[in-house]
């Protein structure tokens, strides 16, 4: 099953490359499931200005990727959905230059050396006028162009206390378009990974934690679940790739339902039990007022089990899971777990757990981002920076009612 990946804006690309990095650690055990037939990582990497793709390729190899892949333009889209969305107007009168043109057919003849196309990884930020304006612009394409394969959007939320002064309308927009268009939303909250960080980390300074700290954490957490793992990889020992999907068959029960995170930690010379309590120790369990979070399902990926002692221990370690995440009473069988041998980072006697939750902290999460926006909405600021690049009052309105079901869906389920 062969997934193309495709990095959008400055954050999109950042994470990905971290990504690629530890794909290339592994690159012995993963066969073609990130490669071409020709060695090349399919994967595509596009921003509205070139500086941030050209100075990560300095990084690592250039070889990784096809140069065709690399779609660049000469102008950033200055932390505007509009912008990012609709495009420049020199873009507009020749839409054949596009970003989005160029993309969609970069994609295209990427689909097309792919032997059994299965679906679209996109990694972006909501905050971005690249990540999130034309993030969503894609979504909407790629369903269009691309209705039965899978689309997931991993996705990075800003700070709650700011980046931009438009980061609340960006990302209200960008969340609504996601709600529409994809099959699975895998959210990181900038909050939320810096407080497991530290949490694991022991530090209190903030300060000390880096942005390409997260960025490496991030890319963790992606390539714990991400990576082929034993359980899904058939007796013939070749792996197929089809992770990202059965994660998203195992924690979206509805196709409303689609919100989801992933928590990650890896230990040496640590028990299953010690494990699986440090990570739960990181995974917030309530919102600011106190209430606590419900979970409809979860996914555990547990690697490093090369002596094959993990199953006797699974019962314990979902008993502490069901403990720590609350489940709704509906579902039966809410922790999954997947088994591998080997541990990614290829550290000796090292472990890993990267457990996947669907839980209503998207409610707290959708509700502040609501409230935030619809008050500088209503006081109608900022909004001329969004009517002069093409946006419509109509598409604020129906991104606040959209998300406005999120947050009333998610409410039912874990009533």
């Amino acid at each position: 099953m062969s997934t193309v990946f495709l990095q959008v804006g400055q954050c999109g690309n950042q994470i990905g490359q971290e990504v690629w990095k530890i794909v290339d650690r592994e690159k012995h055990d993963t066969g073609n499931v990130f490669h071409g037939r020709d060695g090349k990582l399919r994967s595509i990497n596009v921003d509205s200005e070139p500086k941030v793709v050209k100075s990560l390729l300095k990084e690592t190899k250039k070889s990784w990727f096809h140069d065709s892949n690399l779609i660049l333009g000469k102008r950033g889209r200055g932390t505007n959905w509009a912008l990012g969305y609709h495009g420049s107007r020199q873009e507009s009168e020749n839409v054949e230059d596009s970003l989005l043109s160029k993309t969609l057919e970069c994609l295209r003849k990427e689909v097309e050396r792919c032997d059994n196309f299965s679906g679209i990884i996109l990694l972006h930020s909501m905050s971005g006028g690249t990540g999130s304006g034309l993030g969503s612009r894609l979504c909407e394409a790629l369903r269009d162009d691309y209705q039965m394969p899978y689309l997931m959007s991993v996705v990075v939320a800003p700070h709650s206390l700011g980046e931009s002064p438009l980061q609340h309308y960006n990302s209200i927009l960008c969340l609504s378009w996601l709600q529409r268009y994809t099959d699975c939303v895998v959210l990181f909250q900038n909050d939320d990974v810096l407080y497991r960080m530290r949490r694991q980390s022991k530090k209190t300074d903030v300060g000390s934690i880096s942005m390409f700290d997260m960025n490496q954490h991030i890319a963790a957490c992606l390539s714990g679940v991400f990576l082929p793992i034993s359980t899904l990889t058939p007796s013939s020992g070749f792996p197929i790739g089809s992770e990202p999907w059965e994660m998203v068959r195992s924690v979206c029960p509805m196709p409303s339902l689609k919100f989801t995170s992933i928590n990650h930690t890896s230990k040496s010379k640590a028990t299953w039990e010690t494990l699986s309590t440090s990570l739960l120790h990181t995974i917030p369990r309530q919102d600011g007022s106190g209430q606590r979070y419900s979970c409809l399902s979860s996914m555990a990926a547990i690697r490093g089990d090369s002596t094959n002692t993990f199953p006797r221990f699974s019962r314990l370690v979902e008993d502490k899971i069901k403990h720590a995440c609350s489940f709704v009473d509906w579902n039966p069988f809410p922790v999954d777990f997947w088994i591998g041998a080997k541990q990614p980072t290829a550290l000796p006697g090292t472990a890993s757990m990267s457990l996947v939750l669907n839980s209503s902290s998207i409610i707290d999460y959708s509700s502040r981002l609501l409230h935030r926006s619809q008050e500088m909405y209503d006081a109608k600021a900022y909004l001329h920076w969004y009517w002069k690049h093409g946006c419509q009052q109509e598409d604020f309105e129906e991104s606040f009612e959209t998300v406005r079901t999120v947050v009333s869906d998610y409410s039912e389920a874990v009533r």
